[in-house]
């Protein structure tokens, strides 16, 4: 099969990704496969929602707003917003939702399907993590879109910007905003999500080989367990952030762009005009606040990992996996 397969036209590729599909519905009949992708949407949404406040300071941040322009100005904003603040967060949640389901039967496909490909195992990680990344960030673009809105039209209606909410609710806007709003800014976000999860799955990897081999005390599993994948987020938050910053910009302005009010900007022309206005240290503007968002996310998932662990919930997953002879082991 290797040497057939080594250079596929378009049936072979059709081949691969018929047996990857089949391979990666196999793995998610894995009761232990079912329980991790449970654990990480619900986790992902409810750590959404503890850090939403950042969220959407990050959201003035990077649009350019003259009050809320750091990451010193949550309290002001807080009380500012009260509890309007968490208007937007069904969209956040339903994206958590939905990227944290998808991300594990969709990296076990690409896990699959690059395998096929003779990908060696140790990078194979971060190649399947951004290929899932990317149509993550593509799926996730209208309610991220609709969420930004959200997230700044109190400040509008506040400063008299516009006379009346633009949407009511995420639904409103999922539903009511046009396609040419919801993806107008897809392309820095496909980017910026597919150098996440590629640089997040393997430092993951790496991350639970060391642990598996012995290389941590288990005195220590707790702290790598939520410290660690921390670290590993906000290094990877850190790489992508310029493509973050141009997202934020882009979507800050979709709206004003989709109606006639500002002209059109395309990716290249949104990473010149923050180049051109703020300098190279531009495109960096509101990494303190992403950080600090990022830390609160992975240490709300890592310690709600920790917890499963600690209540059994995966100890009880393999124990059914190994009953039905499927696999023993998180791999992702």
């Amino acid at each position: 099969m290797a040497s057939a397969m080594e250079r596929p036209g378009i049936a072979g590729i059709w081949q691969i990704c018929g047996q990857a599909a089949l391979s990666a519905s196999k793995s998610m009949e894995d009761p232990l496969v079912q329980q991790q992708a449970a654990e990480g949407a619900i986790l992902r949404a409810q750590a959404a929602f503890v850090a939403y406040p950042l969220d959407v300071l990050k959201t003035q941040v990077q649009s350019g707003h003259p009050r809320y322009n750091r990451l010193s100005r949550l309290p002001c904003l807080l009380k500012d917003y009260k509890l309007k603040i968490f208007r937007g967060y069904p969209g956040v949640g339903a994206n958590s939702l939905l990227m944290g389901g998808l991300m594990f039967g969709g990296y076990r496909f690409f896990d699959n399907f690059w395998a096929l490909y003779h990908v060696p195992d140790y990078w194979r990680p971060a190649v399947a993590g951004g290929s899932i990344g990317a149509l993550c960030g593509l799926a996730a673009t209208p309610l991220e879109q609709v969420k930004t809105i959200m997230a700044l039209q109190e400040t509008w209606l506040k400063e008299r910007k516009i006379t009346k909410r633009i949407y009511s609710s995420v639904h409103h806007g999922a539903w009511e905003a046009p396609a040419r709003l919801k993806f107008y800014a897809a392309t820095p976000l496909v980017i910026r999500t597919a150098l996440f999860d590629s640089q997040l799955f393997f430092y993951n990897s790496r991350l639970r080989e060391w642990v598996a081999n012995g290389g941590c005390p288990p005195s220590l599993h707790f702290l790598v367990g939520t410290v660690g994948f921390m670290l590993a987020g906000l290094v990877a938050a850190t790489v992508n952030y310029p493509f973050d910053r141009v997202k934020g910009h882009m979507m800050g302005r979709a709206f004003q762009a989709s109606i006639g009010e500002q002209p059109k900007e395309s990716t290249y022309g949104a990473f010149a005009a923050v180049v051109k206005r703020h300098g190279i240290g531009g495109l960096f503007h509101g990494l303190p606040t992403r950080s600090v968002l990022h830390a609160v996310v992975w240490c709300v998932v890592g310690a709600g990992r920790e917890f499963c662990e600690w209540a059994g919930l995966r100890e009880r997953a393999k124990q059914r996996s190994a009953e039905l002879g499927c696999s023993r082991t998180l791999s992702a």
